[in-house]
């Protein structure tokens, strides 16, 4: 691998920054999406080489965030879950509720997705108490901005651009998104913009079975509890 290959140029957009930690925090993201890697799997899909990608690895192993499996493949360790433990406050807690109830009243999962580059990553996920046929989504999950209902919703949020696909200019008029098969094959998904009191772009969406729901009844449901995301958290009625 060249020098150039081995000490790239920062990534478009991106100022003067700690290169060190950004590429220690990519390494985190991509293991973040559940799939274990070696350092070499890392490395390729890093554009970095593998010696670093290991210095890295050592480091994060150190602090518990990855853990290395006996055939030598990295993880998220459970320092991450106590960092987000530690970070959950009464807005997150508040809004596992609202996802609580939503999803008891309308019997399907709901799930709610901020997003992160080109990802719409679920920050929250609720099943129906009495729904055991309902689907589980993992937190952490992440599906792309422009093709799946939580990141289409997400991209109405934004200025109109003559780039939008036709769901996105669709959801500004209509105020949801309704798909068949995105993010998940043999679900219907129905999505809404939520711009949450802090300024952050986020999406509140419920899944179901296709035809298993009156998407219309569906649809009125998440407008009530999105517009509940929207309100200040203490203004929240539970």
């Amino acid at each position: 691998m060249s020098s150039n290959e081995t000490n790239p140029a920062p990534k478009p957009g991106r100022g003067v920054r700690s290169q060190t930690l950004e590429r220690a925090l990519d390494a985190l993201q991509l293991l973040a999406d559940g799939r274990q890697r070696t350092s070499r799997e890392l490395a390729a899909e890093l554009d970095l080489h593998r010696s670093i990608v290991y210095r890295i690895l050592r480091t994060l192993e150190d602090y518990s965030l990855v853990t290395r499996n006996e055939d030598g493949r990295f993880r998220v360790g459970l320092g991450m879950t106590a960092l987000a433990k530690s970070g959950i406050g009464d807005v997150e807690m508040e809004i596992a509720a609202v996802l609580q109830e939503l999803s008891n009243v309308t019997s399907a999962t709901a799930i709610f997705c901020a997003r992160q580059r080109n990802d719409a990553v679920v920050l929250s996920s609720t099943r129906p108490g009495q729904s055991p046929a309902s689907v589980a989504v993992r937190t952490g999950s992440r599906f792309p901005v422009d093709n799946s209902a939580p990141g289409l919703a997400i991209l109405s949020l934004q200025e109109h651009s003559e780039h939008d696909v036709d769901e996105v200019a669709l959801a500004r008029q209509t105020g949801y998104v309704h798909t068949k098969g995105q993010p998940f094959i043999g679900l219907e998904a129905v999505a809404a913009p939520v711009r949450m009191p802090d300024g952050q772009e986020a999406s509140l969406s419920l899944l179901f079975p296709v035809g298993d729901k009156d998407v219309q009844l569906m649809v009125n449901e998440l407008r009530i509890y999105s517009e509940r995301l929207i309100s200040p958290a203490n203004d929240w009625q539970l």
